[in-house]
């Protein structure tokens, strides 16, 4: 999953919207978060205009929870098979120097 930092007080009202993320620390798979960028304000110039897939309710409560989210951490999840931590950090430093090369 890939995703900016949410703004305060969103993160509730939007847990289904992310609930699949959840089921994986629950699973006890290995997981791990890392930043990988951070919003700019291009990011917010085309949020502006941003409608969503549906057009409902939710698209519009995302909208809200992404706006001014100028310098807000994008981070991705990285996720592997039980027992296998150490391919998730080997996927992990590889994001990591990949992005860290494009920055």
């Amino acid at each position: 999953m890939l995703s900016p930092a949410l703004s305060i007080g969103s993160p509730g009202k939007l847990t289904s919207a992310a609930s699949y993320t959840i089921f994986y620390n629950l699973l006890d798979f290995p997981v791990g978060v890392l930043p990988v960028t951070t919003v700019t304000r291009e990011d917010e110039e085309a949020l502006r205009s941003y409608e969503g897939h549906h057009k409902d309710f939710w698209d519009r409560l995302l909208k809200k929870a992404l706006t001014d989210g100028v310098g807000l951490p994008v981070a991705v999840q990285c996720v592997a098979l039980p027992w296998q931590e150490e391919q998730c950090l080997r996927l992990m430093k590889e994001v990591e120097s990949v992005t860290r090369m494009n920055r």
